[in-house]
């Protein structure tokens, strides 16, 4: 029965040999099965993947065709189905270990030895006991190769690493305005092989410091730490697109893969699907049924609507009040064509989340519209991790509910363990509740995915802080401070931030001329005059004082001039403000439970009472 199957399977494979696009789901279809079931059948009868089955039964006719000396092999990657003369060339040395023109030599070679040799019989014993020999011998290779075989995949299993960076994707197109789409595209691909467990996939902020980089590809994967590199470019015309993908091997800077893509406008999201598959492809991943779904799935069947949730996402990832009011009108027009784009409504619920929380929408309104769009999304797909995340970030410093917080961002990683952002969400709940050691993991997990994010090196230095671990928090900080760019409230909280880690460690001459750095700007020669008085007579925890009251000048959030008194040990001040913050509704206040700061009024009456109110006594 297997063998009966197996030739059917390289029948039906040798009938469509030319056809390049002929893959596992063509094979399945004209085969009667799912694509499940034959991806299971094949790996059960070969121990192979599907994919790797049909490149075998093309490369074995290939090397037919190449004994004949009737073809070159760029004719014959060709007529065998191959996208290229080069990855026919790749596929046939790691298949055969030679290339093509070593192949039809060493056969030649072979044919001439053989032709060579003397014609006389040998004694029929020495050759009874030669084949004994040879048969023994046989045994042995067939064994070491086993062992040797084993050794080696288990430690690829064990060390192969397929970590991508996916640069911004090429605007080829003469009209500016469709960057949009690209980076559109960009985000669908990165989004797909993010889909795929095996990849660890670079996050798109980061990997927008490579726009325009002149940097090689060893140099990126050095810095990034990543072993492949896709780079890729888009031209848009009338109602078709092309798009131009290549596979790097990025540590060789060594080119694996490459192929141009002509499609309707139509088909775009085919298209899309059609790139992430075949990269896993060449990086021989074997796709699960579940992964395939995912990849395959389409969004939504208007095109127009796709092109308004692009506009949505392009102004979104813009990050201002400006441009995230701008992509509430995109996405709000999106839905107005398809009522059912569930992308579209988590959109807005990422976008209302953030206005929300920075203050540029009243909190009640943003966050109660972000929970309603968020569930909107996951009605319409369930399977939408980000929509996930959003309500579990929103749950948590609204309502506090930390169990149905943890619920949903547990489920928002096992749907995308990619997505550095929903890391970094978690991190942040497991810090409130005291989880160190997980947060720690978790944020450690969204620094590989997004090293550049300035919010995700800022929840890494507080999650250092709330730890005690002050001299690391500083070094955090100040690697904040580099990626901050003009982010003012990041500076100034990451600037006050280190200036309570000098005090937590006692190094009062660096605390001493950190403050004097920090008020430099807004402060006369004669005010620092003073402050030196102060430290003279004081010693910095007169200077703190000081410096709080300076504070409290300039507005400072209520929650940050409580860390000060308490680095200090005022209690009584502590408290105070503390209590004000929550009065306030500062959406941060969930952040005390854990901050190393209030270490010292933990057994407080007042204190516990404010983590009662947020469902935080323990």
């Amino acid at each position: 029965m297997d063998k009966a199957f197996i030739h059917k399977v390289k029948q039906t494979v040798l009938k469509h040999i030319e056809d390049e696009l002929f893959g596992v789901n063509e094979l399945a279809s004209e085969m009667g099965f799912s694509q499940s079931q034959l991806l299971r059948k094949i790996k059960a009868v070969t121990g192979k993947t599907a994919a790797e089955f049909i490149r075998e039964i093309r490369l074995q006719e290939a090397a037919k065709l190449i004994l004949k000396d009737k073809y070159t092999a760029s004719e014959i990657s060709f007529q065998f189905g191959f996208s290229s003369p080069s990855y026919f060339n790749k596929c046939f040395h790691d298949y055969f270990g030679v290339t093509p023109g070593e192949y039809k030599e060493k056969f030649e070679n072979q044919i001439i030895e053989e032709e060579s040799q003397p014609k006389h019989k040998k004694p029929v014993r020495f050759k009874h006991q030669k084949n004994i020999l040879l048969a023994i011998l046989s045994v042995a290779v067939i064994i070491i190769s086993f062992i040797l075989i084993k050794n080696a995949l288990n430690t690829r299993k064990n060390n192969q690493s397929y970590s991508i960076a996916v640069l911004p994707i090429k605007n080829l197109s003469n009209d500016n305005t469709n960057q949009y789409f690209a980076d559109g595209v960009m985000d669908d691909i990165m989004n797909h092989l993010s889909s795929i467990k095996e990849f660890k996939i670079i996050s798109r902020t980061t990997m927008e410091q490579y726009r325009e980089t002149q940097k090689t590809a060893p140099e990126i994967a050095k810095k990034l730490k990543v072993n492949y590199i896709v780079e890729s470019s888009i031209q848009k015309y009338k109602d078709s697109v092309m798009i131009i993908v290549q596979l790097i091997d990025a540590k060789k800077d060594k080119h694996l893969w490459s192929k141009k893509f002509e499609r309707e406008f139509k088909n775009i999201f085919t298209l899309e699907s059609e790139i992430a598959k075949q990269i896993a492809s060449e990086l021989k991943t074997t796709l699960s049924p579940d992964e395939i779904k995912q990849i395959e799935k389409k969004p939504t069947d208007n095109i127009e609507a796709y092109k308004l949730y692009l506009k949505g996402r392009f102004y979104w990832h813009q990050r201002t009040e400006k441009d995230l009011k701008i992509s509430v009108y995109y996405f709000t027009q999106a839905l107005e064509l398809d009522p059912t784009y569930a992308l579209a409504y988590a959109g807005l619920a990422d976008t209302y989340f953030i206005m929300a929380w920075w203050g540029w929408t009243p909190k009640d309104e943003g966050f109660n519209k972000g929970i309603k769009f968020a569930q909107k999304a996951l009605s319409i797909n369930n399977d939408i991790a980000e929509a996930h995340a959003t309500l579990g970030g929103i749950v948590t410093w609204y309502e506090w509910n930390w169990a149905y917080a943890e619920k949903e961002l547990k489920l928002a990683i096992s749907l995308n363990s990619n997505n550095a952002t929903i890391h970094q969400y978690y991190s942040e709940l497991l810090n409130v509740l005291g989880k160190r050691e997980e947060a720690r993991e978790q944020i450690n997990l969204a620094l590989e995915l997004n090293p550049h994010s300035v919010i995700m090196n800022k929840v890494n230095s507080f999650i250092y802080y709330n730890n005690s671990d002050y001299q690391e928090a500083i070094e955090a900080y100040n690697t904040t401070l580099d990626l901050a760019d003009g982010n003012h409230i990041i500076i100034w909280d990451s600037r006050l931030s280190i200036i309570r880690c000098y005090i937590h460690l006692n190094k009062k001459e660096e605390a001493f001329e950190s403050i004097k750095k920090f008020i430099s700007l807004d402060t006369s020669p004669g005010d620092l005059q003073f402050l030196d008085n102060i430290y003279k007579e004081s010693g910095i925890e007169g200077v703190a004082h000081w410096f709080v009251n300076w504070l409290l000048e300039s507005k400072t959030n209520k929650i940050t001039i409580a860390k000060f008194y308490g680095s200090i040990g005022d209690s009584q001040n502590t408290l105070k403000y503390l209590e004000s913050a929550f009065k306030d509704g500062l959406i941060e206040m969930p952040k005390i439970k854990n901050c190393s700061d209030f270490n010292f009024i933990k057994t407080e009456p007042r204190y516990i009472a404010l983590l009662k109110e947020m469902n935080l006594d323990d």
